[in-house]
């Protein structure tokens, strides 16, 4: 917000050197003057202009001007050294003496102490006169080798360029241009919406940089023998330790600088896991029954479990047909008589199949390692074929195994990899969805995935959330 404000606050100055102007000097007939106003944008600078921070671009540590005519010749050029003060916000450049007609004006900062030092050479030995045709527009473009990705350096300041078409009329002509960095801002952010965190094991990219940084002109083609190659690896990134997005939070798990560039397709492959504890169920069978203590019920005859299904007793034919573990397990009132209570339900079962709050008890007899339970008239609980009832004579499906529930817990990694995830953008008048094809300088390109897991399933879901910030006003810093 200060450096916005400064820049607000230079420009009125910047206007008044405009129109408090000295008298124009005495030129010959045919022949004119360009004032050019140059600026920073308020967004491309670091919080203190002229830190020299490369993300943020820094201030105007020197600049250059170059005119070119339209024979595509060198009309002037100016490079000034050793920018101070208020300087490297906005700087008044004046050229006299220039033939009228349409002219396009170039402008670089920071070519002196840049990275970029081809740019600087190519400047230097430019004289009045000299061509300024496709090739020296060519070459303007920084080569970069291999896979390297472009350097960043906190101690050097990054160039900034722009251009412009000029009409130089007779008199003084006034112009003004802004200067902006040639590179865009990378960021992918993880938006875990799952209830345990994720471990974020890899993270790569379709090739989004250039071989070569494009720097001038601004849009048009791409010279045909443009490669593209890979961005900084996702390691290099993290220093080598996997990042982890806590439960319900967002971060930034990738962000880059690259040149603009321009692809035919930008998709995304992401690598997570999550690490949680799995507990597991067994089944344990007892032989001694203790009031009140939670026992499933397997029938011997027919393998089936006892449950409370509504209020009502029923088998089912395994435990993941019963509503909850739970509706399956019994407590015993007492050891010899009693009644019955469902864990899950808390209903109370005497000498019926169906829930009741009071009644006459049950009785329970052990035979070898499985027990019955009889009613009244001493009438046998029996499986007969999936139907509950009480039977006048005893057999196996009048005997009841007893089992205990065991759980054991064990912490695990389940990993997933999302293959190639389309990255597309949204336009924010129309909500029309496009493939993203380009990422222009100076802009600020934010990917969101949301990534959800299903503990029940054991599965992963992911949505990619198109870039919508492409636009002109979001501040690096």
């Amino acid at each position: 917000m200060i450096d916005k404000l400064r820049y607000l606050l230079l420009l009125p100055l910047w206007l008044l050197l405009f129109s408090c102007e000295k008298a124009e000097e005495t030129v010959p007939d045919g022949q004119g003057t360009l004032r050019v106003g140059v600026a920073l944008q308020g967004f491309s600078r670091a919080t203190t202009p002229g830190d020299g921070s490369i993300y943020d671009g820094g201030g105007m540590e020197d600049l250059t001007l170059v005119l070119v005519d339209p024979n595509a010749r060198v009309a002037a050029k100016q490079q000034l050294t050793a920018l101070t003060g208020d300087d490297r916000v906005v700087k008044e450049v004046v050229f006299e003496h220039l033939n009228i007609g349409n002219h396009t004006l170039y402008a670089y900062a920071n070519t002196e102490r840049s990275f970029l030092t081809e740019a600087k050479t190519l400047l230097a030995s430019l004289e009045v006169g000299d061509s300024f045709g496709a090739a020296e527009r060519d070459a303007l473009f920084t080569e970069r080798t291999g896979t390297s990705a472009p350097q960043t350096n906190q101690t050097e300041p990054l160039l900034l360029t722009a251009s412009q078409e000029v009409a130089i009329e007779m008199g003084t002509t006034s112009t003004s241009i802004v200067l902006v960095r040639p590179v865009a801002r990378f960021e992918v952010l993880l938006n875990n919406h799952a209830t345990v965190p994720m471990t974020i094991t890899g993270l790569s990219t379709s090739a989004f940089n250039p071989s070569t940084g494009y720097l001038l002109p601004h849009g048009g083609v791409l010279p045909a023998s443009l490669t593209y190659r890979n961005l900084p690896s996702y390691d290099s990134y993290t220093g080598g330790e996997d990042l982890v997005v806590a439960a319900g939070a967002e971060q930034t798990i990738y962000r880059t600088e690259l040149f603009e560039n321009r692809a035919p397709s930008y998709t995304l492959s992401l690598g997570l896991a999550i690490t949680t504890t799995v507990t597991t169920t067994s089944t344990e069978t007892v032989t001694s029954l203790v009031s009140n203590t939670p026992y499933l019920l397997k029938n011997r005859s027919t393998s089936r479990y006892l449950i409370d299904d509504n209020g009502e007793m029923a088998v089912v034919a395994s435990l993941d047909e019963a509503p909850s573990i739970a509706h399956a397990q019994w407590r015993f009132s007492g050891p010899s008589s009693g009644y019955l209570t469902n864990e899950a339900t808390g209903n109370r079962f005497y000498r019926s199949t169906e829930a009741s709050s009071t009644g006459q008890s049950l009785t329970f007899t052990k035979s070898g390692n499985y027990y019955r339970i009889m009613g009244s008239n001493n009438r046998y609980l029996r499986d007969n074929s999936g139907s509950l009832s009480y039977a006048n004579s005893s057999n196996n499906s009048t005997y009841w195994q007893l089992q205990r529930v065991v759980t054991s817990s064990s912490v695990q990694t389940i990993p997933h990899e999302a293959e190639g995830l389309q990255l597309s953008v949204v336009d924010p008048q129309t909500a029309a969805v496009t493939p993203m094809r380009e990422q222009l300088r100076n802009q600020h390109i934010k990917v969101t995935i949301n990534a959800y897991y299903s503990e029940q399933l054991g599965s992963f879901r992911f949505e990619v959330t198109p870039w919508t910030e492409k636009n002109e006003e979001v501040e690096f810093n």
